[in-house]
């Protein structure tokens, strides 16, 4: 029987009985099995019961010696907490000996120190003077060679002596002995240099580096192969073939390219470093900046064809620039700058000039159109050839400002090219001007196809306007870099063109265009052309508007309308026959329009705007028109007998041109 469960805080009588009973079978005598389990358990209890009085027993028999040895272990405790006490105070006593017997070992060794230092410094202050004498001896008889291992014994004298008195003075013939052996090492060291004897020079470098002069040495390398690079140009400049500057810059281009090459080698042989010869190079160039810029002025002097010149000058800047990244084995980040300002800088005079330039060639342009020919028809004919050149200087334009200034001039061929606008639109309103001269009282259809023409022109115009714009913005979008171009050329094209969009974006974003201003003036004048095709076209109308005028006056001072039959009166008549007959006219110029007269009615009239036709538009304001002025007409009757009033409404029911309004109504 498993007894454990009794003690278990789940523990259930009923639970329990009922499993004892399902394991031990069917059972017939129930009250038997029930009688010997109570006996079983009251046997259990019985031994419990012994056991519990067993143990108790022998604890209460145990107790007092577990009082006793508790006691015994509780004083041990205290005695060896005494004891500890003791041994941490005696600890602290030693510690605090120890502190004061190693400071004093410490201030003994420091003054030991001290005085093996003196006992140096006097023994090396003996010798010193017999080391100045040895080196200035060495020094008097040219043996630069010989006088390196004295001036090391100096050096290490002079440091061994640091705090003894004299040291001042030890300091200036040291100092005095140091420049001694520079000036006596340089002449042969710069000879050296210039042959490119690397073995030699390896031997100058460590004398320097011993006399703490190493970037006294690295300054003369730059200052001699500077020199010799600028002596380079000024030979290659002065040669009789030097009118070619192309031929003189690649030239001279090569030369340095072929100098960086030999020289990163040779310098990482002499001095462990890549960087002095391309610190030479802008060094150099740094100082042929005003050579070139005088050169490059004086041949631009000479030559025709001035963008040309230039363009293949920055063509030829750029190339080296790319050819020179390429050769280098290194290039720092903080010489980009100094490389880039080296190679470009003296050719921004010229960059500054470009729009001037270009201005000249607009105005010359400009004035070749001369707009006083006898007949109007030349003129127009005159602005549509106009046009095309205009669109291939616009186009030429931009792509000279990319291919000569990398775009650094970009704002400023934007003024040019507004200023050349504003010149040329004047253009279109001169000739405006000339057909409104030339307008009679006559209808004359040919007068009118010539205004069809001008506006056509200058919608063509426009579009290169919007062409050019769209060209601008394009040249500005910013680009990853061309992996044909180096360093220096992507970064440098990258920062124009960021200057430019800060110069032109503020004015596109508040106006929608650069050209704002100029187009404005641009559709007053197309409104003008316009309004003028609209006058050809009324001037018939408004000539049958004046024969009815006096029968208006007639019926405001009292008379009465002729009475005949009612019938459209012949003013009617006349300008219904007229309206009709306008499509026709109309149909070849308005049916299918150009795009460009298409834009430029649209630009000059909403109502031009959507999918009717041209000459639909046109007819319709030409109705609307011709409505209002017969309004102002009617408005002039201050009264009407009964036959004139009936007269009136078979005139206005009759009418053409309402009937054609009509729909549009």
């Amino acid at each position: 029987m498993d007894l454990s469960c009794f003690s278990q805080d789940s523990f259930d009588v009923v639970q329990w009985t009922n499993d004892y009973f399902k394991s031990n079978g069917n059972v017939e005598n129930k009250k038997a099995m029930v009688s010997s389990l109570v006996s079983r358990l009251q046997l259990y209890v019985e031994q419990m019961n012994y056991s519990l009085e067993k143990s108790s027993h022998q604890l209460i028999v145990t107790m007092p010696h577990v009082i006793k040895d508790v006691k015994m272990i509780q004083t041990e405790v205290a005695t060896l907490t005494e004891k500890m006490r003791e041994l941490q105070s005696d600890i602290s006593h030693v510690n605090r000996d120890t502190g004061v017997y190693m400071h004093q070992l410490e201030r003994l060794e420091g003054v030991y120190q001290k005085i093996s230092m003196a006992k140096h410094g006097m023994k090396e202050s003996d010798g010193w003077g017999k080391l100045t004498a040895e080196l200035d001896d060495l020094l008097e008889r040219n043996d630069i060679f010989g006088s390196k291992n004295k001036f090391i014994d100096l050096k290490k004298s002079i440091s061994a002596q640091a705090g003894l008195p004299g040291q001042t003075e030890r300091t200036q013939q040291f100092e005095y002995f140091t420049n001694r052996m520079e000036a006596l090492a340089s002449p042969a060291v710069i000879q050296f240099i210039q042959q490119g004897d690397v073995t030699q020079c390896l031997k100058y470098v460590e004398i320097f580096r011993i006399i703490e002069r190493l970037p006294q040495l690295k300054q003369c390398y730059r200052t001699v192969h500077k020199n010799a690079l600028v002596e380079k140009w000024s030979k290659i400049a002065e040669a009789e073939d030097s009118y070619d500057l192309n031929n003189v810059l690649s030239e001279f281009n090569n030369v340095v390219l072929e100098f960086l090459q030999n020289q990163q080698k040779w310098c990482k042989q002499v001095f462990q470093s890549h960087a002095e010869p391309l610190d030479t190079v802008v060094d150099a160039l740094k100082i042929l900046q005003s050579q070139k810029q005088s050169f490059v002025m004086n041949q631009l002097k000479k030559s025709s064809g001035k963008f040309e010149y230039l363009a293949s000058i920055a063509a030829s800047d750029y190339q080296f620039a790319n050819a020179l990244e390429k050769i280098l084995i290194e290039l720092p980040a903080d010489k980009v700058d100094d490389l880039s300002s080296a190679i470009f800088l003296y050719f921004d005079v010229f960059v500054e000039q470009y729009p001037s330039l270009e201005r000249s060639l607009s105005n010359r342009m400009l004035n070749d159109m001369k707009m006083n020919s006898a007949s109007v028809a030349e003129n127009v004919s005159m602005l549509d050839a106009s046009n095309s050149k205009s669109l291939k200087w616009f186009n030429e334009a931009i792509n000279r400002c990319s291919s000569i200034t990398q775009n650094k001039s970009l704002a400023q061929l934007v003024n040019v090219f507004r200023g050349f606008v504003a010149l040329y639109v004047e253009k279109y309103s001169t000739v405006q001007k000339q057909l409104t001269l030339n307008q009679t009282d006559e209808i004359n259809w040919s007068l009118m196809q010539l205004n069809l023409n001008l506006l056509q022109h200058l919608g063509d115009f426009m579009q290169i306007i919007e062409k050019c714009e769209k060209k601008i913005f394009a040249f500005m979008e910013p680009k990853e870099g061309d992996t044909n171009n180096s360093t220096i050329c992507n970064q440098r094209i990258l920062v124009h063109n960021t200057k430019a969009r800060n110069i032109l974006m503020p004015s596109v974003e508040a106006n929608s265009s650069i050209f704002t201003k100029e187009l404005q003036t641009l559709q007053k004048v197309a409104v003008e052309i316009h309004d003028c095709v609209l006058k050809h076209i009324f001037v018939y109308i408004e000539a049958q508007f004046k024969q009815v005028e006096f029968t208006m006056k007639q019926h405001s001072e009292g008379y009465d309308l002729p009475d005949y039959s009612y019938a459209p009166q012949e003013y009617i008549t006349q300008i219904g026959q007229y309206l009709l007959t306008l499509p026709q006219h109309l149909e070849p110029l308005l049916l299918s329009p150009s795009p460009a007269l298409k834009c430029i009615m649209e630009f000059c009239e909403d109502k031009y705007k959507g999918e009717k036709a041209c000459a639909d538009v046109l007819l319709f304001l030409i109705v609307e028109e011709t409505t209002a002025m017969y309004q102002e007409k009617i408005d002039e009757i201050l009264s009407l007998s009964a036959s004139g009033a009936k007269q009136l409404a078979t005139d206005i029911g009759e009418c053409p041109f309402f009937i054609c309004l009509g729909p549009r109504t």
